[in-house]
């Protein structure tokens, strides 16, 4: 039985999917929202916390925005994540809010934001400060995640 993993775009869970009949659909086993086909852009970054910071950046490539709601600069570069959450399906886009979540943000070091850091397999392979246009941000994903 051929099985992909899906990230629910909801929770950020890791689901193991088996391929699906045509007319069925999968849901996450966490919160039962319905799954994106394997493959699929989630179509808008998972919302990442403390307690899910690991799993979420584990496999592949992963571009996490550490943001925060009153920052307008964050704000500024939400529609462009949005963008390319929805039109790439080769990386995992994650937000991680900084003031819910410190524990994360202090063992970054994160001290400006918005910032992106870029991630793959786990590892931290560069990071981004500050708003920044689309090209940028593109040029800057080929450049850490190829």
């Amino acid at each position: 039985m051929d099985a992909s993993i899906v990230r629910c775009s909801s929770c950020g869970q890791a689901n193991r999917v088996p391929a699906v009949s045509e007319g069925k659909k999968a849901v996450c086993g966490r919160c039962k929202e319905e799954l994106p086909p394997a493959g699929a852009a989630s179509g808008h970054p998972i919302e990442i916390t403390d307690a899910t910071f690991a799993s979420s950046i584990a496999e592949g490539c992963s571009v996490v925005d550490f943001w925060a709601p009153w920052c307008g600069p964050c704000r500024t570069i939400a529609p462009i994540l949005e963008q390319l959450a929805a039109e790439r399906s080769d990386l995992r886009f994650g937000k991680l809010n900084v003031d819910d979540n410190k524990r994360t943000a202090a063992a970054f070091r994160v001290q400006g934001i918005p910032l992106l850091v870029f991630f793959k397999d786990g590892v931290e392979r560069g990071r981004l400060t500050g708003a920044h246009p689309r090209a940028n941000i593109e040029a800057a994903i080929r450049q850490y995640l190829g």
